[in-house]
């Protein structure tokens, strides 16, 4: 048995008081919880006692799954009663857990879709800030039924060159016009005929022309385009802190839930546990301890030996 984090609890059902003493041993000032229980499983047969037990050790796995995938913090603690009703618990419990995943699942998916509207919103404002700054009109932008006009960035040191080429290709039928400086690159805007556009377009690519897509909008301009697409995105983001707070809730109700859901599986399980180690009927104490240090492995496997010890890490 490994040994403990200083953050642990031992849960331990167990026969004799030397062995509880070393547990007690073990504690934190005022940190421990000791009762005398019968070990009893209301008549059940061996074979019924350890299907109970696979049965709770599923059950204990999914419950754990679950915290893990709403990232809760495991808070230990003694259950209360000293006996579980087994079927309704196991009914009851697995109602709880999809009650949680579904609610959690529900609430997360209306983040993240949120969230993808808010990273597309600014990724269209980037884009429509970058068209406002580019010196060109919304007007100049726009195609026409018979010319192509893309928009684009060309280096400082290569527009010379590109609007040569263009004249000595095309003449008049493709236009280049320049707009503003940004660092070492202009912003240009090319026009051309449907029929010489890809032509043209594929004269300005050898000198670096990078086109620059320009996203639909249904405003009278672009700046009128960023004002909308901002207002827009500070809504969904008041959206998606009103979610965040709603699934920080779900969290908080659902880790009190399963905390307590836990607690009863685990003492559940070994108490069916000490049943089959220490006999039907056997007198016990069944014995909670929040570790004050970290436990030796001798003595751990020394209370293994006298009964059952179960080792649970918790905030």
């Amino acid at each position: 048995m490994s040994t403990p984090a200083k953050n642990s609890v031992l849960r331990a059902i167990l026969a004799d008081d030397a062995a509880v003493k070393m547990v007690t041993a073990l504690a934190a000032l005022g940190k421990t919880e000791s009762k005398k229980i019968a070990l009893t499983s209301g008549k059940n047969t061996t074979e019924q006692i350890v299907n109970r037990i696979k049965e709770l050790s599923k059950l204990r796995d999914e419950i754990l799954q679950v915290m893990r995938q709403l990232n809760l913090t495991r808070e230990a603690a003694p259950s209360t009663g000293d006996q579980l009703e087994h079927d309704s618990e196991l009914e009851s419990a697995k109602r709880e857990l999809d009650e949680a995943r579904n609610e959690y699942q529900e609430v997360q998916g209306k983040i993240e879709k949120i969230q993808r509207q808010i990273d597309e919103s600014k990724k269209k404002v980037a884009a429509l800030t970058e068209i406002f700054q580019t010196g060109f009109s919304t007007d100049q932008i726009e195609p026409d039924r018979d010319f192509r006009r893309v928009l684009g960035r060309l280096p400082v040191k290569k527009l010379d060159a590109g609007q040569k080429a263009l004249q000595s290709q095309y003449k008049d039928q493709a236009v280049l016009a320049i707009g503003n400086r940004k660092q070492d690159m202009y912003y240009v805007l090319l026009a051309a005929p449907n029929d010489k556009s890809s032509q043209a377009l594929q004269t300005l690519l050898l000198y670096d022309f990078t086109p620059i897509e320009t996203p639909e909008y249904k405003s009278a301009d672009v700046k009128s385009e960023i004002q909308t697409e901002d207002a827009n995105a500070k809504a969904l983001f008041k959206e998606l802190e009103g979610l965040k707070l709603q699934l920080d809730d779900l969290r908080r109700r659902a880790g009190r839930t399963l905390n307590r859901r836990l607690d009863k599986v685990v003492d559940a399980l070994m108490l069916l546990r000490g049943i089959l180690k220490l006999g039907e009927g056997s007198q016990a104490s069944r014995i909670y301890v929040r570790l004050e240090r970290v436990a030796p492995n001798e003595t751990l496997n020394s209370l293994s030996r006298r009964g059952v010890v179960e080792l649970e890490s918790s905030s």
